[in-house]
């Protein structure tokens, strides 16, 4: 199934090969599950402890559930991360602390 964040993920993924190692801001690990019609379309794991990112479904400090188009829209800077929260369109469970590490990231890609 394609869905308009696969573009936003490989956006992340070339931002991704571009840290270096040993200047990196956040380390923690993010489950990012993409919804579509309110069901889970993909489910990304965004490992920044070891610079890596693929799809899976593994344990994660913070999880992050977010309609596609919402989350094309947070990356392109036409959403805030706060606005999508107060819509229900993104849904952190876990630690808000760390999705909020995460938010400046995913809208700078």
């Amino acid at each position: 199934m394609s869905l308009k964040s696969d573009a936003i993920v490989e956006r992340i993924r070339v931002r991704l090969g571009k840290i270096d190692p040993a200047n990196r801001q956040v380390l923690h690990t993010y489950k990012c599950k993409i919804t579509s019609g309110g069901k889970v379309a993909k489910t990304w794991m965004l490992d920044l402890v070891n610079v890596k990112l693929y799809e899976g479904n593994d344990a994660a400090e913070c999880t992050l559930e977010c309609d596609d188009q919402a989350f094309a829209d947070i990356a392109d800077q036409k959403l805030q991360a706060k606005e999508a929260l107060e819509k229900g369109l993104l849904k952190v469970e876990d630690n808000m602390e760390l999705a909020l590490k995460l938010m400046p990231f995913i809208a700078t890609v």
